[in-house]
């Protein structure tokens, strides 16, 4: 097989081929743990995962990301232009290309290339099972397979390293995104006991672990962004079921802050010093009252929106008008935004391309706005099941009357998540988490238009819900938990439009039932920022059958 470069940009065409979409549960009250996509072809492709020679012999699964470097480990977006367009690449490949600006805490490329393959046993089957994903003929099912041995054997259990860790809390983002919630509790409560028995949580960790040269700064800072991205995975995992905290959120840290994104990924570039020293939590507390601002990096701002989250989930679901607790987590919601630097306000760059981290950052914010102001709102979701895999039955007191100012801001949260989705981005390079996300705010959207929003907002809340069933559709040919929560959105809409009026109010939206279920039926893709093909379902780049 023809090798390919590392620097191979993203097949960018107008046409597209999609897989085939699995059945969906027959029984009306089918639960999403019968939901896989374990039936789809891509499915039923070679039962075994590794790559072989043509005289029988394995391939080291870093051969091919070693011989394809060539100087070069940039992974072009569909907006650059581009010479050549292979049709297809590795799994190692296909993880940098889609999976790691989302959740960048493994060593780039450059990095990963050079490290001792025995360091890597553990995390590389994890990242070839995140990979297959994104690849229609890749055998999922058998790479989760090779992951959970390499991480659980009995015979042979993993070392109690960082590697270790990271590779845990990889494992957890792909079990959630494979729809397995309980085996995902299971693996990210693991890595949290194993990353806080190693002391991942203080800053000597990074800091005596690795030598003082350039590739040991790149590794103290792999390390920092391990610890962090558990500490995220924890928060938004006890958001979605919401829990009245993470773990992690209690848990004393003195870890320093990830840099840039830029400085990460460029390795050693003109054999310059790129990873700059680390800013500490409390540099970040302070700012803002320091003399001069300091523009922290994107991923520092997203841990921030995690820790507010925190603050929002030990508020709980009280109606309590008065509570000093909800009103310090609502200030520090709004101060999160109001103290952005103004070059970190834009999300999408010079470069026309949107920061993930800072993406993210917003997600979270808006997601706990909703979790603040939901249970105090008049929205009407309250008065049936509106429990998803991504949302549980929200448990609302009647004692205490609705408050207007509660309902316009979750709705203003859920909008500006419907925003987030229209960002020039595909929606498959943001993180699996995004999933959730547009769920919550479907939710809010279905609520809000059944009987409060009329006319002008009446429409706009109709369109988003078509926007995030587009959405939910695109995001499903690629995770498994975006076909479950869209089935379930489905039994909401069916529960919200059946709601019997109180006699003598009148349904004023614009909105019916059976609109809602046409364009649930109906809407097949998402197509935004002139419709490329990128912007749908799987990557037209395939596998090309090696690791």
């Amino acid at each position: 097989m023809a090798k390919t470069m590392m620097g191979w940009s993203l097949h960018n065409s107008n046409t597209w081929s999609k897989p085939l979409a699995p059945p969906p549960p027959s029984a009306a009250g089918a639960t999403c743990s019968a939901y896989s996509k374990s039936a789809s072809p891509r499915m039923r492709a070679s039962p075994s995962p590794v790559s072989q020679r043509p005289n029988g012999s394995s391939v080291n699964p870093l051969q091919t990301l070693r011989a394809h470097h060539n100087n070069s480990t940039l992974f072009r977006s569909p907006q650059e232009d581009q010479n050549v367009a292979p049709l297809t690449a590795n799994l190692l490949q296909l993880y940098y290309a889609y999976f790691h600006s989302a959740h960048p805490l493994c060593l780039p490329p450059e990095y990963l290339a050079k490290t001792q393959l025995q360091h890597l046993t553990i995390v590389l089957p994890v990242m070839h099972f995140i990979a297959s994903f994104f690849a229609r003929t890749a055998p999922t099912e058998t790479f989760r397979a090779e992951a959970e041995k390499a991480l659980f054997s009995s015979t042979s259990p993993p070392p109690k390293n960082a590697f270790t860790v990271q590779a845990l809390t990889l494992f957890a983002i792909g079990l959630h995104s494979d729809n397995d919630q309980e085996r995902c509790a299971e693996v990210k409560d693991k890595a949290i006991e194993m990353a806080i028995e190693l002391g991942m949580n203080m800053r000597e960790f990074s800091e005596s672990s690795t030598e003082k040269t350039e590739g040991g700064k790149v590794l103290a800072e792999c390390w920092r962004r391990t610890w962090w991205e558990l500490y995220f995975l924890d928060g938004l995992l006890a958001g979605f079921h919401q829990k009245d905290r993470f773990k992690l959120w209690s848990v004393p840290c003195t870890v320093p802050l990830p840099c840039e994104e830029l400085d990460y990924n460029r390795g050693e570039a003109n054999k310059l010093q790129v990873i700059p020293e680390p800013y500490s939590l409390q540099q970040f507390d302070d700012r803002y009252f320091a003399a001069e601002q300091i523009v922290f990096s994107s991923f520092a701002y997203r841990i921030d929106a995690v820790r507010i989250l925190g603050q929002v989930l030990a508020v709980g679901q009280g109606n309590d008008p008065e509570d000093p607790m909800a009103d310090a987590a609502d200030t520090s919601l709004v101060n999160w935004g109001l103290h952005l630097p103004d070059v970190k306000k834009e999300l999408v760059g010079k470069d026309r391309r949107v920061d993930e981290m800072l993406f993210q950052a917003h997600m979270v914010i808006n997601a706990s706005t909703i979790y603040l102001h939901r249970p105090k709102s008049s929205l009407a979701s309250s008065l049936v099941p509106d429990n998803t895999s991504c949302t549980p039955e929200s448990k609302y007191s009647t004692a205490t009357k609705p408050i207007a100012l509660h309902t316009a801001k979750a709705i203003q949260a859920a909008n500006t998540i419907s925003k987030l989705i229209t960002l020039p981005c595909p929606l498959i390079k943001h993180t699996p988490f995004f999933t959730c996300v547009i769920t919550l705010a479907a939710i809010v959207h279905l609520s809000a238009c059944s009987w409060l929003l009329h006319g002008d907002e009446g429409f706009l809340a109709k369109e988003r819900i078509r926007l995030g069933v587009g959405a939910l559709k695109t995001l499903e040919e690629v995770w498994n938990v975006a076909g479950c929560v869209l089935m379930q959105v489905k039994g909401v809409a069916r529960e919200v439009f059946s709601l019997q009026m109180p006699e003598g109010e009148q349904l004023t939206g614009v909105i019916t039932e059976e609109e809602v279920c046409r364009y649930i039926e109906e809407e097949r893709t998402l197509e935004i920022v002139g419709g490329d093909a990128d912007y749908h379902g799987l990557p037209a780049l395939d596998w090309n059958g090696e690791l």
